[in-house]
């Protein structure tokens, strides 16, 4: 993988879910038994809406992870990849509220408010924060969340005792790992993994991801590696490091591979359960 498509991902992720729990809404919120019609700007509140109401969802994002899902197959598209969202497009849908990421979408969001469409800034870092959104789009909805938590059933489990020291990796250049302040950080810390870069500090934009060096590494000795796959790529660009084989967990081939979507990407209730259900089983 390139470094350029490397960095275009995680610049991605840093802008789609950031590093707080901030659900802020301008919906003028009426109690009607009518549909409101939402357009939903990222994919996980895309999948929510559709769970709890999917007539209510009128509009969703170019998403690859919502093209493999047939559900979503008739639904208008307003946006396409990393690129902002067609405006036009959206207001010709009509929605009474638009959902969309703090910090990647709030130009977006800005000029729909200004219109007097009701909007919805989301991050999701945490399983808290994801709790609150769900139950925010089930108030919104006038439905009952428990259809959307049933989906996640192994995320909200008393996890088993775990003693492991664990570092994630989520590319080779620059050797990036989330700590404690991302959505995979606080996944670790809920199945009690022992995430040893949860307490380091990211730079720049990007809080929730630092640079590590070979030397940390392999000072640190984690018992497990989990290494990142995007797509239907092996990610196995690890064996051509100089260091990789001076590694404890790579000696003793303790090294898991997690899809992109459910672990660093939220992507879709599916995504976050079959995450949460292989960290359990770590």
């Amino acid at each position: 993988m390139k470094l350029r498509k490397i960095f275009l991902i995680f610049i991605f992720l840093l802008v789609s879910f950031g590093c707080s729990n901030k659900n802020q809404t301008s919906i003028k919120e009426k109690k009607s038994n009518n549909n409101i019609g939402i357009v939903s700007l990222n994919s996980l509140t895309s999948d929510i809406i559709y769970t709890l109401k999917p007539e209510e969802l009128i509009g969703i994002p170019g998403s690859s992870i919502l093209r493999k899902n047939d559900n979503f197959k008739n639904i208008p598209t307003v946006s396409e990849g990393r690129t902002p969202p067609n405006l036009e497009k959206i207001i010709s849908l009509n929605p009474k509220l638009v959902i969309g990421s703090d910090g990647f979408h709030d130009k977006t969001l800005s000029k729909l408010d200004e219109m007097g469409i009701g909007v919805l800034k989301t991050k999701v870092n945490s399983l808290s924060d994801l709790t609150s959104l769900i139950n925010k789009i089930s108030e919104i909805t006038n439905t009952d969340s428990k259809i959307v938590f049933n989906k996640l059933n192994a995320c909200f489990i008393d996890p088993s005792p775990k003693n492991k020291k664990v570092v994630v990796l989520v590319s080779t250049k620059p050797l990036l790992s989330p700590n404690n302040k991302s959505w995979a950080g606080s996944l670790l810390d809920n199945f009690n993994l022992r995430n040893l870069t949860a307490e380091l500090e990211g730079s720049g934009r990007m809080k929730g991801y630092l640079n590590l060096s070979p030397e940390w590494l392999i000072k640190e000795e984690p018992d497990n590696l989990i290494l990142i796959k995007f797509g239907n790529e092996q990610y196995n660009q690890y064996n051509s490091l100089p260091f990789w084989n001076k590694l404890k967990a790579v000696q003793n081939n303790n090294i898991d591979y997690f899809d992109y979507y459910g672990l660093i990407n939220v992507g879709s209730l599916n995504s976050i359960n079959k995450t949460c259900e292989k960290l359990e089983s770590l």
